[in-house]
């Protein structure tokens, strides 16, 4: 009887890991792309194809169906790789053991990136803010504020007219003036590497103002050394050669993402915006840049991001 009951208990447990195992994520819709086509995506026990979300989480069974010149890219979680999905491979089958092999090194950072991307996907939770006339406009800061930055790698940016001459100035942690540069025009500025150095951990402002609409600030926070080589040796994983078969799409949203995690949203918003230069139509870029809009403060930035992103991966007619 004592056999037969641990027959039992093991075999409940096996399944429970089963259901469990089923109803975890596996992977991350990374790329949609519909122009000329459509993807679509049927949950395990679910009778209708639907349209996906950018970002979408995929489980044991689900499938991902891709018609005309439409595509699909799946990443799957622990660094197991990714999956293309187009018209000639499709319907394809979410599957446990699915995935191609990486090194271990890869794997650590790989997974970590994609575990936090299984997260970030948005439901439309936010209203779009009503929009004024550029000109009625004050300059907006974009970056860096409220974030980290990496060493030697300080962007200052900002939106407004091009009518407009600026002043950037650079504050220390006391206050005093560090840098700065007078009648400038609205483009972005590199801290020179002619200027003081940034002080590994200390937090700094910076002004931008205009004779029409006087001065705006925001602070950012420079990172240790220790945490920038940290971040920087994890970014060499995330490169072609240090993760073979990631599309250069892909590739752009999970460096972003790893740049997001270490709140460095400054770099993070560079690496996206470079990417949507390149990718225009990828979804999946505008909606986590919307996320570190969100994340910095700029509220309706992030709503036209959002909207962007569920537009482009919106079946065309």
């Amino acid at each position: 009887m004592k056999a037969v009951r641990g027959v039992i208990i093991a075999g409940l447990v096996a399944l429970g890991a089963v259901v469990a195992w089923a109803q975890d994520p596996l992977a991350v819709l990374t790329e949609i792309q519909v122009k000329r086509g459509k993807v679509e995506v049927k949950p395990t026990g679910q009778p209708d194809w639907q349209t996906p979300k950018p970002l979408l989480s995929l489980r044991v069974g689900d499938q991902v169906r891709v018609g005309g010149e439409g595509r699909a890219v799946l990443v799957f979680t622990g660094g197991r790789g990714t999956q293309l999905v187009t018209q000639s491979n499709s319907p394809f089958t979410v599957q446990a053991g699915a995935g191609q092999g990486t090194s271990d090194r890869a794997k650590a950072v790989l997974g970590n990136v994609t575990n936090f991307l299984l997260g970030q996907q948005r439901e439309k939770t936010y209203q779009s803010l009503s929009v004024r006339s550029v000109r009625a406009q004050p300059p907006l800061i974009l970056a860096p504020r409220e974030t980290r930055v990496l060493p030697g790698a300080v962007a200052f940016e900002w939106a407004g007219s091009d009518r407009l001459k600026y002043q950037v100035r650079l504050l220390g942690p006391q206050g005093a003036v560090v840098w700065e540069q007078s009648d400038v025009e609205r483009r972005a500025i590199a801290y020179p590497t002619s200027a003081p150095k940034l002080t590994p951990g200390a937090r700094y402002t910076w002004e931008l103002s205009t004779r029409e609409h006087g001065v705006q600030k925001a602070s950012f926070e420079v990172a240790s050394a220790a945490d920038a080589t940290r971040v920087n040796d994890s970014l060499g994983v995330l490169t072609p050669a240090g993760a073979g078969g990631y599309p250069p799409a892909t590739l752009a949203l999970m460096r972003a993402g790893l740049l997001f995690q270490e709140t460095l949203y400054a770099d993070a918003r560079r690496e996206l915006v470079q990417a949507i230069a390149a990718s225009p139509e990828e979804a999946t870029l505008h909606l986590l840049l919307g996320h570190v809009y969100d994340r910095t403060g700029l509220k309706q930035l992030a709503a036209n991001e959002f909207d962007e992103a569920e537009a482009l991966a919106a079946p065309r007619p």
